[in-house]
């Protein structure tokens, strides 16, 4: 390979692919449980690569060896702009691979204004998110949910997307009354949040047909990354198995 060729790799199309196989395998049988959490691994460290190629100064090198090869990555100093719920999808990530040093990268990412919410209802659901994983603390945690049922139940939702109310009912609120059980430190009620909350998951991803093609579908990253939460922290497990929320990948 030559030199301009070891200064180029896919690192975004490599974390989305790899995100792919990882939600999908888990629902094939003839993929092991293995070959699944590798992926999901493989999709972090991928993750990683790309921002830091993107966020470093130039100048910067970021290597990388793959298949033996030694890549040299010059990094670009980009300033990013990226939708709150697609920043969401890689701070789960991080959680659920238990890589937990990387969230410095992808909160200064947040701190720096690199993420932006299309709609209030959007902005709302990562500032619930951020407080209940204890990863940004809320000025008022209470009125923020009082605030997005209110905007639920009023017209003006409607006009922030087709399906916004829908999204903020099944996973913004699933993911909170979950999350609020781990904190409460009540294992059998987190039990039966998640159970509802994994119900919410399905109705969500199935309620429309056009999402059928969507990998977060077919795992509920949220909920993994609130399971992985609770148990590691409270030692929190579940007395049922679903296929949206592998045990395998948060109890390792």
């Amino acid at each position: 390979m030559n030199n301009a060729g070891r200064e180029r790799f896919g690192f975004e199309t490599g974390y989305e692919d790899q995100i792919k196989l990882f939600a999908i395998g888990n629902h094939l049988p003839s993929v092991s449980k293995q070959e699944v959490s590798d992926h999901l691994f493989t999709a972090q460290q991928y993750l990683m690569l790309w921002q830091r190629a993107l966020i470093q100064p130039v100048g910067e090198i970021v290597p990388f060896t793959y298949q033996g090869v030694d890549f040299a990555i010059p990094a670009s100093g980009k300033i990013q702009s990226i939708p709150s719920l697609e920043w969401l999808e890689m701070i789960y990530l991080t959680i659920v691979t238990g890589r937990y040093q990387d969230l410095n990268l992808l909160m200064d990412l947040l701190n720096s204004g690199q993420v932006f919410h299309r709609a209030e209802l959007q902005a709302l659901h990562c500032e619930i998110v951020l407080h209940m994983l204890g990863l940004k603390d809320s000025e008022d945690i209470s009125a923020a949910i009082n605030q997005l049922t209110t905007l639920i139940d009023s017209k003006e939702s409607l006009s922030q997307g087709k399906w916004a109310p829908v999204h903020a009912i099944t996973i913004t609120l699933g993911f909170f009354d979950v999350m609020k059980t781990v904190h409460q430190q009540d294992q059998d009620a987190y039990r039966k949040a998640m159970y509802r909350a994994l119900e919410m998951h399905k109705e969500w991803w199935t309620h429309d047909k056009d999402f059928s093609q969507i990998a977060q579908g077919y795992v509920a990253m949220p909920l993994l990354a609130a399971a992985k939460y609770a148990y590691e922290k409270y030692g929190f497990t579940l007395d049922f198995e679903c296929g949206y929320l592998p045990s395998y990948i948060y109890l390792s």
